[in-house]
């Protein structure tokens, strides 16, 4: 898996998943770029996984993991690209119930200035 990080927006982070997101390597990888983004106090985070080809249930609980760590140090985690299988795992699991997914991710980016400002 491939994370890239970017900022669309003043003070909102994009984190730009693409490949597989399983237990193991891949879900460490994610684990240890929350690290960092905690370390550097990102309050606003976006995971974008539009480019995500594979997400199981080991993915979906680190997701959920990082919306609770960010959550617990005052910030707001957002998802992008949410369509396809994607869509299915989260509505499956009802994590669509308290993780707000956008279409894009500069959508979701925008809607952190709309509703915390």
């Amino acid at each position: 898996m491939q994370i890239a990080k970017k900022e669309l927006k003043p003070g909102v982070l994009v984190l730009e998943l693409s490949g597989p997101l399983q237990m193991g390597v891949e879900c460490k990888q994610l684990e240890l770029a929350f690290d960092e983004i905690l370390g550097q106090n990102h309050a606003r985070v976006v995971l974008d996984l539009s480019g995500v080809t594979k997400l199981d249930s080991g993915g979906l609980g680190k997701i959920v993991n990082c919306f609770s760590r960010l959550k617990n140090a005052g910030g707001s985690l957002c998802l992008a690209g949410t369509t396809g299988m994607i869509d299915g795992v989260l509505k499956l699991a009802h994590a669509d119930r308290f993780l707000k997914c956008y279409p894009t991710a500069l959508a979701a980016a925008e809607s952190f200035s709309a509703s915390e400002k």
